[in-house]
């Protein structure tokens, strides 16, 4: 009997592994709930995906696969196949990400938007990392998600004293929380599926996120103070499984880092359209927005990137940056 039991699995793995790509359906994962850039990337990436191949897109939202960590674990044996979330909380994973943890690095969308181009040299640069990781993971393409700003349960924070002592959450960058230091902040490490509960049962004080992430995931129902600090554009990846690549024919990978490269636009784009749109609904939901002292902001976050960027052996791909502003 375990012989015979044994052989079906066997042969179960088998007819799999030579199903036509007809029967194929890409399990994608992300964190985050509607409204955000992420789920529009999702559903660009599924239309080309659908449009151009005979495989289907299934799309999870809302961490329901479970948070970016657990994701990466599933995709290194092929159980998700495509993922879009931040690069900071695959950091772990590919210790360089990390880069994109400076805060004000950017100095507006024309950069941002230099440094994701499929063609640019810092995207070429961290698809290899990725590749060399030996994480299982394959970087399709780098999009957005929005700016980055502070929020309180407590009151307002206008400067960098208002920070001092208070714990916050932060991704699982180890810069993440070092920039944050910096500002006075006790940080601590937390998924993304867990701020609203760590927030409400005070684990946290306070965080930092897209707005629309603050806004999809209703975060304004326990911290009710949304801070302008703007410290980041939000970078973002699009990756797929080595294990579904490497099953993958030719024509389909050509399809999919398209679709990939039209997602990656669409979440751009859409970042910036929340950011300009729910920032002014905010107040509806008795959010109080505050401008802050951004110049004290970047003074506390700028002496960590020349001394962070030798650490992690990136001040060349730092000077790329500096050099498209």
């Amino acid at each position: 009997m375990k012989f015979i039991a044994t052989s079906a699995v066997l042969a179960a793995a088998l007819f799999a592994a030579t199903l036509p790509a007809g029967a194929q359906t890409l399990r994608l994962a992300t964190v985050v709930a509607a409204p955000h850039p992420w789920i529009d990337a999702a559903e660009a990436f599924k239309a080309e995906v659908e449009a151009n191949t005979d495989l289907t897109v299934e799309i999870f939202p809302g961490g329901q696969l479970g948070n970016d960590q657990t994701v990466v674990d599933e995709m290194r044996i092929g159980t998700v196949d495509v993922m879009i979330g931040g690069v900071q909380n695959i950091s772990p994973f590919v210790k360089k990400f990390e880069f994109f943890s400076f805060n004000y690095l950017f100095d507006g969308m024309d950069t941002f938007r230099a440094v994701t181009a499929p063609e640019s040299e810092v995207f070429q640069y961290f698809k290899d990392e990725v590749a060399n990781a030996g994480v299982g993971l394959n970087l399709l393409a780098f999009t957005g998600g929005g700016t980055r700003n502070l929020s309180t349960a407590a009151g307002p924070v206008t400067s960098p004293d208002d920070l001092r002592g208070v714990r916050m959450r932060v991704t699982g960058s180890q810069l993440d929380a070092e920039m944050w230091q910096a500002a006075g902040a006790l940080t601590t490490s937390l998924p993304w599926t867990e701020v609203y509960t760590g927030v409400q049962t005070g684990v946290v004080g306070a965080f930092e996120s897209t707005i629309s992430g603050y806004y999809g995931g209703r975060l304004y129902e326990v911290a009710r103070y949304h801070s302008k600090t703007e410290h980041q554009i939000m970078m973002s990846h699009i990756s797929i499984s080595e294990i579904t690549w490497g099953r993958l024919s030719e024509e389909d990978r050509a399809a999919i880092e398209a679709a990939a490269q039209v997602a990656a636009a669409v979440g751009t784009d859409m970042g910036e359209q929340y950011d300009a749109e729910l920032i002014n609904q905010l107040e509806d939901q008795g959010v109080t927005v505050s401008e802050v002292d951004k110049e004290a902001f970047i003074a506390a976050a700028m002496p960590l990137h020349d001394e962070y960027a030798e650490r992690l052996d990136i001040t060349d791909l730092l000077e790329t940056v500096r050099a498209l502003h």
